[in-house]
C-alpha cells in the first residue's frame, strides 16, 4: 500500500496543490519553534555547543578506556558518538539496560557494528548537565553489566572539560 503522509512527490504531482490527508499542523508549529530557537542562539553557537558537548563525551569514552568507532579525530562527529565495547560484550545490552533500568535512551549499533557499539547523541537542546547525566548512566550500565569501568571516571573527564571551556 503506498504511503502518502508528507510524500512531497505525490503532492507535487497533484493538480490541486494541497496535502494528501490531514495537514501536519503540529509539525509545522514544531518546525517554527525549532527555527526560532536556532535563530535566537545563533547557528554558529549551536554548532559550537554541539562540538563542545561531543568533545566532553569523547573525553569520557577515553577515560573509560574505550574507543570510538570513528577511526580518528578527522572523522569524529559532533552529532553522535558511537562507542566500541570490548570484544565479547554485546553493546546492545547497554542500550536495553539503560532503557529498562534507568529510563535513558542510547542508540544501538547499526549494520556492520550492530552489537559492537552503542551511541550517545549530542544534538538538540542538550546542555553540559544533561550530557553528564547521559555519561553517568552509561557508566552505571557498563558497571552493572560487568565491564571494567570505574564509576565517575567519564563524568569527571567530561566535567573537567566542560568547566574549563566555553561556547562562543
Amino acid at each position: 500500500m503506498p504511503k502518502h503522509y508528507l510524500n512531497w512527490k505525490a503532492m507535487a504531482a497533484r493538480k490541486q496543490r494541497s496535502f494528501i490527508g490531514t495537514v501536519p499542523t503540529n509539525q509545522f508549529f514544531g518546525l517554527r519553534e525549532s527555527v526560532r530557537l536556532i535563530e535566537e542562539e545563533g547557528l554558529e553557537n549551536v554548532f559550537a555547543r554541539h562540538h563542545r558537548i561531543a568533545e566532553g563525551v569523547r573525553r569520557a569514552v577515553h577515560a573509560w578506556g574505550l574507543n570510538l568507532c570513528a577511526a580518528g579525530p578527522e572523522v569524529y562527529s559532533d552529532t553522535i558518538s558511537a562507542i566500541r565495547t570490548p570484544e565479547g560484550v554485546n553493546a546492545t545490552q547497554i542500550v536495553t539496560h539503560a532503557a529498562s533500568k534507568y529510563g535513558v535512551a542510547f542508540g544501538v549499533g547499526l549494520g556492520e557494528v550492530a552489537g559492537k557499539v552503542f551511541r550517545i547523541g549530542h544534538l538538540g537542546m542538550l546542555t553540559d548537565v544533561l550530557a553528564l547525566s547521559g555519561i553517568a548512566t552509561a557508566e552505571m550500565c557498563m558497571v552493572d553489566l560487568g565491564l571494567d569501568v570505574k564509576l565517575g571516571s567519564g563524568v569527571a573527564a567530561a566535567q573537567d572539560y566542560y568547566r574549563n571551556t566555553t561556547t562562543a
